[in-house]
């Protein structure tokens, strides 16, 4: 039963002399009044959800009552959390976070999305737009330090939050989103909040394919390459170094359970995507620490993917080999016909043989892959190209 505040009478007698009094109220009047109903609300708050009952020291406490009354008072504090963790009651975190963007311009962008959230109008794709859009505005005013800038305005938090309240965060719904997953793992990551990320990762690698997760080695490979991406901070400087990715793929390797169907096909993709990123595109990136790299490579040894593991044995940063892409070219040349091989399979072929090529400089032993090489060409109708770094620039479109 709550207790009764404090009677009016007693206002009435103290602060508010006179009920026909004129306000507003004095300073002093003011503070009276606040301070009277702030001792009348914490007052009733000890009688309802005491630390220690009243009157009873902690050692003549019996363990039930003390029990119940530590049960009672954590409950409480769990609600109350709750409450003020809701998106509804929170602000945006530094919307004037500095002067190279307007505040006005991203308090808008939070207000439409708090307002979308208070009429149940928000969904993951809506959220997309959200971060999408604060992520513009911030980089439309100035490229530098943008990390930083993203970081502080705490847009992805705000997502979060409504992630929490909504139960999409538990459903794991939003990760069908792929643009979702993308832009919240690089707000997370720029606010410090990536291990979030990571708690997602570990919690869909252990459930493993459950009916409600439709092609779930898609959706965790998904939130593993995005995760891999912001660990060498990709998306703000595509020509970082990989070794932050590289050493997300072996905590991934360590964390993922081995009997795990779908955990395995998605490290499996995940793996090679940045496979592909390390030789493909390598003239994008420095070179790696050699120790994780040969990580990496130990990591997609299981995956028995032959063409990947030759390139990126002719890209080793210290000790670079071409044996495994002369054998694997050989065994090419004798059926060059790629044609049936998809576009990304093909190009990958291609870069190959360039990169083979460049490595061994000797035209008596390269005659052979000379000749796959057009042969290639030809049948990709790039024939036209005579140059390496204009086949691979228009490889990368």
């Amino acid at each position: 039963m709550v207790a009764r505040t404090v009677p009016y009478n007693s206002l009435k007698k103290g602060i508010l002399r006179q009920i026909h009094q004129p306000l507003p109220l004095s300073q002093r009047e003011s503070q009276q009044l606040l301070q009277s109903i702030t001792t009348s609300f914490r007052k009733n708050l000890d009688r309802e959800h005491p630390w220690q009952a009243s009157g009873t020291s902690t050692e003549t406490r019996s363990p039930e009552a003390s029990a119940q009354s530590a049960t009672r008072h954590h409950v409480t504090e769990q609600h109350l959390h709750t409450i003020l963790s809701n998106p509804l009651f929170s602000r945006p975190r530094n919307v004037d976070f500095d002067i190279s963007t307007p505040s006005s311009l991203i308090q808008k962008h939070f207000d439409v999305f708090n307002s979308a959230v208070s009429k149940g109008l928000m969904t993951p794709r809506r959220a997309t737009g959200f971060l999408a859009t604060v992520r513009s505005e911030i980089l439309a005013k100035s490229p530098e330090n943008i990390g930083e800038r993203i970081g502080a305005s705490g847009a992805g938090l705000q997502v979060l939050r409504w992630l929490r309240s909504s139960g999409f965060g538990n459903s794991f719904e939003f990760l069908y989103e792929p643009a979702l997953v993308k832009l919240l793992v690089y707000f997370l990551y720029a606010e410090g909040l990536q291990e979030v990320a990571w708690d997602w990762l570990a919690r869909l690698a252990a459930q493993g394919a459950q009916p409600d997760m439709k092609n779930s080695a898609r959706v965790i490979s998904r939130l593993l390459s995005a995760i891999a991406n912001e660990s060498s901070g990709l998306t703000d400087n595509n020509q970082a170094s990989l070794d932050g990715a590289y050493t997300a793929l072996a905590r991934a390797n360590d964390m993922f359970p081995h009997e795990g169907e779908a955990a395995a096909n998605a490290l499996k993709f995940a793996w090679s995507e940045l496979s592909w990123t390390s030789t493909v595109k390598v003239l994008e990136h420095p070179k790696p620490t050699t120790t994780l790299f040969d990580d990496f490579i130990d990591i997609g040894r299981p995956f028995c993917l032959s063409l990947h593991s030759a390139h990126l044995h002719l890209h080793h940063p210290t000790t670079p080999t071409v044996s495994p892409a002369i054998e694997y070219l050989r065994h090419k040349s004798l059926s060059p016909d790629i044609s049936s091989m998809g576009p990304r399979t093909q190009q990958h072929i291609l870069c190959l043989v360039l990169d083979a090529v460049n490595r061994i400089g000797d035209s008596e032993r390269t005659g052979w892959l000379l000749r796959l090489k057009s042969n290639l060409l030809e049948q990709l109708n790039l024939g036209f190209l005579d140059a390496d770094h204009q086949i691979r620039k228009t490889l990368m479109r």
